[in-house]
């Protein structure tokens, strides 16, 4: 079974959940963006959460299925269309030979994913199938897609229990001020109590200098007490580092150190809004206690995980009326 890559679109890679625990060698985690858009689409396919898919930034791709096999677009509002005809974002459908799906564009949003009922037969590196473009590792050579690239797919699903009620709902339309929620960083103690009011009471905006590294945000500068150079430490997806007087929110590509301070980090709940900020978006940062981190995480998975019981038990329930 194959995809084949009729027109690749601006930047769609092969990505997972990361690739963790080779910082040490100077190897960032990179893997998908939207990290909740991956969650839902694998769960939509009946694959583990962090299972790989594509991930489409800008302008998606167009794609051509030798077989039927279940597939989910999810993640930001994209356009997008199988054989011409819209079909819905967070939904399972299942292709038919000769199939064309098209991932147009978002005014709205960075990126979305298309995750499959199957296994890529590319082998994944250093444990993962994270592409990580700058330094070339990952499927494919480290690359990004390309026209008349065949993916291979194997051990597709055939098939999946209750598929008429696998949707989740899609993201909700941007407020004029998106609001991320953070913790602390760990260099706070660098900045004046002016610089930290500054932070937390003014919005800022987001510049279109931004990519897969970081985004860049326009704003009141931030004072610090002494300038903008620490020893360098480590990074996180999340981390918000000021340079010089402007924050830098880092994402999955980020540097596996960095030489200036850490004002907060976004908590886990808001990586995925975080990620989909475009130039010009307008962004506050609220902070909240390390509990309120948790628990907001823990809600999230709790309702991901009722979502997928209830596609599993409703299926298993069909299955024994039915015999």
């Amino acid at each position: 079974m194959y995809i084949t890559v009729k027109q690749p679109g601006s930047r769609t890679t092969i990505q997972d959940g990361g690739r963790y625990g080779h910082l040490g060698q100077g190897i960032p985690a990179s893997g998908v963006m939207d990290p909740l858009a991956m969650r839902i689409a694998n769960i939509l396919v009946g694959n583990d959460e962090d299972h790989p898919v594509i991930e489409c930034i800008g302008i998606g791709p167009i794609l051509e299925f030798s077989d039927a096999v279940y597939f989910a677009v999810c993640g930001g509002t994209f356009s997008v269309t199988l054989n011409n005809e819209p079909i819905r974002i967070n939904n399972l459908y299942r292709s038919k030979a000769g199939d064309v799906l098209k991932v147009g564009y978002s005014s709205s949003y960075t990126s979305c994913v298309i995750a499959f009922a199957a296994d890529f037969a590319e082998k994944p590196v250093y444990g993962s199938y994270a592409t990580d473009l700058k330094s070339g590792i990952g499927p494919l050579g480290g690359r990004k897609l390309q026209a008349g690239d065949r993916l291979e797919l194997v051990n597709p699903r055939k098939n999946l229990a209750n598929e008429e009620i696998r949707y989740f709902p899609p993201y909700a339309d941007k407020e004029e001020i998106i609001k991320l929620r953070v913790i602390e960083g760990p260099n706070e103690e660098a900045f004046t109590d002016d610089g930290l009011q500054t932070f937390y009471r003014n919005v800022y905006t987001v510049s279109p200098r931004s990519d897969k590294m970081g985004i860049r945000m326009d704003g009141r500068k931030i004072e610090t007490r002494s300038g903008n150079d620490i020893l360098s430490a480590g990074i996180v997806m999340g981390a918000v580092q000021v340079t010089p007087g402007q924050p830098i929110l880092m994402l999955k590509d980020h540097a596996t150190t960095g030489g200036y301070p850490l004002i907060a980090v976004v908590i886990r709940a808001d990586l995925s809004r975080a990620s989909q900020l475009k130039a010009d978006d307008k962004v506050r940062f609220l902070r909240v206690t390390l509990e309120a981190a948790y628990q907001a995480m823990r809600e999230m998975d709790e309702y991901l995980a009722a979502k997928k019981k209830e596609f599993e038990r409703t299926g298993l329930f069909r299955r024994l009326w039915n015999r």
